[in-house]
């Protein structure tokens, strides 16, 4: 990963200095998910290129692993806490972050920004029926939000070179990659200097929540942090090394810092 594109520090001068804390390493915002709302459109004001990323207890697993991502996550035009598990890695270093900010949720409130500001939106992710059952879902809901095109997240390296230049040639303004970590990372440092798109959210799993084949936990599970114990239960092949052994793992660094 070390040719790939970094952003450089000096783009973030273009919105204003947020309060950060250091979790393992990661500079997580300080920030609500109004704040977070309004920073994304002071960005979209201000002419800011770059990404805004989502930081939880597997991102900073594979940050403490990777040098390469821990890079991507410090150089986000900001990144938010996304996990209850990061919360309180931070409370245990004595220091606050006001919520979680979940990108299933937030995405709502990206909509809205962009039919205020009359933004063009890519959506990229997930399988062909849920990008499209997404897109269809925010249209209906957001009839003058402006999709500038869909495409599934199921790709080989001569696709994600065709998909890349195709986003590119259409300037978008907000591009939404759903591919979970850390391929969706990967991905748009690979062709970050071909997608010419304005502001760039990885968004893991978020379209399909938005198409509805995965259901979200009840809010209380959220709030005392077991999303990831109903996470587990409803995809326990594909998650059981993430929580198991993640979340254990985590604890353990942030109590001796190893």
């Amino acid at each position: 990963m070390s040719n790939l594109a970094l952003i450089p520090h000096s783009a973030r001068s273009g919105i204003p200095a947020i309060e950060t804390v250091s979790v393992l390493g990661v500079s997580v915002g300080v920030l609500t998910r109004h704040r977070a709302t309004a920073l994304l459109r002071e960005c979209v004001d201000r002419g800011v290129r770059g990404w805004i990323t989502y930081v939880n207890i597997h991102a900073l697993n594979l940050a403490f692993e990777n040098p390469w991502f821990q890079l991507f996550l410090n150089n986000s035009l900001f990144a938010y806490c996304d996990g209850q598990g990061v919360r309180m890695g931070a409370a245990m270093g004595g220091k606050h972050l006001p919520e979680r900010i979940v990108m299933s949720d937030w995405v709502y409130d990206v909509c809205e920004l962009a039919v205020l500001r009359g933004l063009h939106v890519y959506l990229l992710g997930s399988s062909e029926f849920v990008i499209n059952k997404a897109a269809a879902n925010l249209k209906e809901w957001y009839p003058d939000l402006q999709i500038a095109g869909t495409h599934h997240g199921h790709l080989f390296d001569l696709d994600s070179e065709s998909v890349a230049q195709a986003i590119g040639k259409l300037n978008v303004d907000l591009l939404i990659v759903g591919m979970g970590m850390p391929r969706q990372e990967q991905w748009i440092l690979r062709h970050y200097d071909r997608l010419n798109a304005r502001i760039i959210l990885p968004a893991g799993s978020c379209f399909d929540y938005v198409a509805g084949v995965k259901k979200r936990c009840p809010a209380w599970m959220g709030v005392l942090g077991f999303e990831w114990l109903y996470r587990l239960a409803q995809e326990p092949r594909r998650l059981w090394r993430r929580y198991l052994l993640g979340n254990p793992r985590f604890l353990w660094r942030v109590l001796t810092g190893q």
